[in-house]
């Protein structure tokens, strides 16, 4: 065989494997994600703040979160209302309590503080109705003691966010 068909042919078996491992059974993407092609929307309503705690904006900074997570990791339209995926929820957490106690002298004191975020989901799949569920997601994040976290900036509470998102993302649309 010449040079010239040698080359030919291995192109074309590589371009064979490469087809077939690209043709597997199922729906599969990159970021994960398990969802039907006839599933194109997805709703998100205000993740309200049932709590009464935390900054003025945690309402605006979850939902954000959520929608911008969701819109960055899916082919997935978010609509108003009346989705393909629905999600709805309320933050039913925001606490703050001492996590390490020391003992100084006679008194015991905090050498860090945790806070507790805890979001409710209801997620409905209107094509898929056996993959609704409601449950609760929580994060904690540990603080010195000299920070006052009813003060944290919108940067501090979109990190602490991000790990409950990144759950519910992937107990909604990766099946994990």
């Amino acid at each position: 065989m010449t040079s010239k068909i040698k080359s030919r042919f291995l192109g074309q078996i590589l371009l064979l494997l490469l087809f077939i491992s690209s043709s597997g059974c199922g729906i599969y993407s990159f970021t994960g994600t398990n969802l039907s092609p006839d599933i194109r929307t997805m709703s998100i309503q205000n993740i309200e703040n049932s709590t009464g705690e935390g900054p003025s904006n945690l309402t605006q900074v979850v939902t954000d979160n959520m929608k911008d997570y969701f819109r960055r990791n899916t082919n997935l339209t978010i609509v108003q209302s009346e989705g393909d995926l629905q999600l709805a929820g309320q933050i039913v957490s925001f606490t703050y309590s001492p996590a390490a106690i020391q003992r100084d002298g006679q008194q015991d004191i905090a050498s860090l503080n945790r806070l507790t975020l805890g979001i409710q989901i209801r997620f409905a799949n209107v094509k898929q109705p056996e993959k609704d569920f409601e449950r609760t997601f929580t994060i904690s994040q540990d603080f010195p003691q000299n920070v006052d976290v009813t003060q944290l900036s919108t940067a501090q509470i979109e990190q602490l966010t991000e790990q409950l998102v990144v759950d519910v993302f992937n107990k909604t649309v990766a099946d994990w």
